[in-house]
């Protein structure tokens, strides 16, 4: 998959600190893998509904209450912060129907 402009991501926990940056962590490396560009950044409950993103990587605790007011278009729940197979297939599929293909 090519693009010109790098895709933004947010990856969201409550206080924007350890979870939201293992996913950071783990999405930086899923997307470079992929060869997709991407500017991931991290945020907390209340910030990252408010930030301009293309997709938020979160929990199931807060991924509700993203759909309902988060200005990104792709919200990607995860049930297992150390399954890095789930964060890999849920965040590819995200990309994939952002970018109009079928997954």
């Amino acid at each position: 998959m090519s693009r010109k402009q790098p895709i933004r991501v947010v990856a969201a926990c409550g206080l924007g600190t350890g979870t939201a940056l293992y996913l950071k962590m783990t999405v930086e490396e899923i997307l470079r893998k992929a060869g997709i560009p991407a500017v991931v950044e991290t945020a907390d409950a209340t910030l990252a509904p408010a930030m301009n993103a293309d997709i938020i990587v979160t929990g199931p605790d807060l991924a509700e209450m993203f759909r309902q007011r988060a200005r990104a278009r792709e919200i990607v729940t995860v049930t297992n912060y150390g399954n890095r197979a789930e964060i890999q297939e849920k965040l590819l599929a995200a990309v994939q129907r952002m970018e109009g293909s079928t997954p």
